[in-house]
């Protein structure tokens, strides 16, 4: 599946832009992406992504079977970061965990949409019937994306989420089955582009 990529997609403003899968090349760049987001976006992130040994350490132990990172880039920076993890509690072949995060000034513009596009893609590939995306119960932006993208709410975990700050905050989980979410995908590209196929 991932020798299906670079693959050039263009926005609804009619930027192009670049998916491919993640290099140890780019661990500059992409922490260069991750410093340019608000504290509030990094706020509830699982590490500390502006730390630059964490960063090299993503890009020294980059494992496609384990987390797939799709990055966007528009000319010679990161724009978007998608992943796909394989969740190692229940059956780990069917169900398998998605995070996506986008440059603040390329939001709104379908790019959320296309990363998620292709996490569809290589969930399917690897005969995955079901998507989960944890999110703290604050960020409201966050889980409205996820709505839209066709995820819902499956259970809350009271302070199972720890910000940067240390403070504890409750974790939702939301999860969507793999053909709903394409249904929705196809729905919102069609409207973006006038096109979409599962094909």
């Amino acid at each position: 599946m991932l020798t299906d990529f670079p693959k050039e997609v263009k926005l609804k403003t009619g930027d192009t832009v670049i998916l491919r899968p993640m290099v140890k090349e780019d661990e500059q760049r992409l922490l260069d992406f991750f410093k340019r987001l608000p504290e509030k976006d990094r706020l509830y992130l699982k590490h500390d992504v502006t730390d630059p040994a964490i960063m090299h350490g993503w890009v020294e132990n980059i494992n496609y079977e384990h987390v797939t990172p799709i990055i966007a880039e528009k000319g010679d920076q990161i724009i978007g970061d998608a992943t796909l993890h394989l969740k190692t509690i229940q059956d780990p072949h069917s169900i398998g965990e998605i995070r996506i995060v986008t440059d603040k000034d390329f939001r709104r513009i379908g790019l959320g949409t296309r990363l998620a596009r292709e996490i569809y893609f290589l969930a399917l590939s690897r005969k995955m019937n079901r998507l989960v995306a944890e999110v703290v119960e604050d960020q409201e932006h966050v889980i409205e994306a996820f709505t839209q993208l066709g995820f819902r709410p499956d259970k809350v975990l009271k302070d199972k989420a720890v910000d940067l700050h240390g403070k504890k905050h409750n974790l939702v989980i939301m999860a969507a089955d793999i053909d709903d979410l394409w249904t929705t995908i196809k729905e919102q590209l069609d409207e973006d582009t006038g096109r979409g196929s599962r094909s």
